[in-house]
């Protein structure tokens, strides 16, 4: 297809697949709507590069598919006419057979790549849910009762585990001086009122305990509502109770159960 502006043929570049370059040395009175001098004579104008880029839309007259039957198009990628049995649309595109073809196995490649990507990303996730299931955090007693007793953030599986792991392996009066020494620098004590009496210490109760709760007065001594496993039929009043390792399991029980549901585990 001749260039629209000035008519070459002869010297042009491919720039995209359809689109054209006219390189063509030519005058400025050659151009179509080109300014015509006004006292210069034609020859005083100098040759220059054409430039104009346009869009190759039809083929040449009589073109031919490399089989040797008539041409219904050219190829977007490689700009070579082709024939129906040669060439199809894809993605809204005419692509000859080859181009087609290599464009199938790109589209493959990326896929299997992609599916790759995807399994190695869950391979990696499983294998940290793994990693927290099976390893405990090194953490000191009072760390261990921030981290179940403190609602101000989601906690992790593993942070959750190695705190009921941690405060297990203490005893009942460890597990009351390290509730003592942490609630005393951390939290306010509030005051309950059972029957004439006022307690002043740390509640630990929840919306999603089993129907018990405890309260942990300033002098350590420990005081319970509601019955085990039931909703509490004593609300608000508290009794004082001996702790021992049972109460103690039940607390970090209900802790971990509350934190678990606090942070989206359950």
């Amino acid at each position: 297809m001749p260039c629209p502006t000035c008519g070459a043929t002869d010297a042009r570049t491919q720039i995209l697949p359809g689109y054209w370059r006219c390189d063509a040395a030519a005058r400025a009175g050659q151009l179509v709507g080109g300014p015509a001098p006004a006292n210069a004579p034609t020859g005083a104008a100098q040759p220059s590069r054409c430039g104009t880029i346009y869009l190759q839309t039809r083929l040449e007259e009589g073109a031919a598919c490399r089989c040797g039957d008539p041409a219904i198009g050219e190829c977007t990628e490689c700009t070579r006419a082709v024939c129906g049995d040669h060439s199809t649309l894809w993605q809204g595109w005419r692509v000859c057979d080859r181009d087609l073809a290599n464009a199938r196995v790109r589209s493959r490649a990326a896929a299997v790549a992609e599916e790759r990507r995807r399994e190695a990303e869950a391979a990696a996730a499983e294998a940290e849910r793994h990693r927290q299931r099976t390893t405990l955090l090194q953490l000191g007693e009072e760390d261990a009762v921030w981290i179940l007793y403190a609602d101000d953030a989601p906690r992790t599986e593993q942070e959750i585990r190695s705190a009921v792991h941690v405060l297990r392996g203490l005893t009942a009066e460890e597990f009351t001086d390290a509730c003592l020494y942490l609630l005393r620098q951390a939290r306010r004590p509030e005051t309950r009122r059972t029957g004439l009496t006022r307690l002043t210490g740390w509640a630990f109760e929840g919306p999603d305990y089993h129907g018990r709760s405890w309260f942990l007065t300033r002098k350590g001594a420990w005081h319970r509502s509601g019955a085990y496993g039931t909703t509490a039929s004593e609300q608000g009043r508290w009794r004082k109770i001996r702790f021992d390792d049972v109460e103690k399991r039940a607390v970090i029980d209900e802790m971990s159960w509350q934190q678990s549901v606090d942070s989206g585990l359950l």
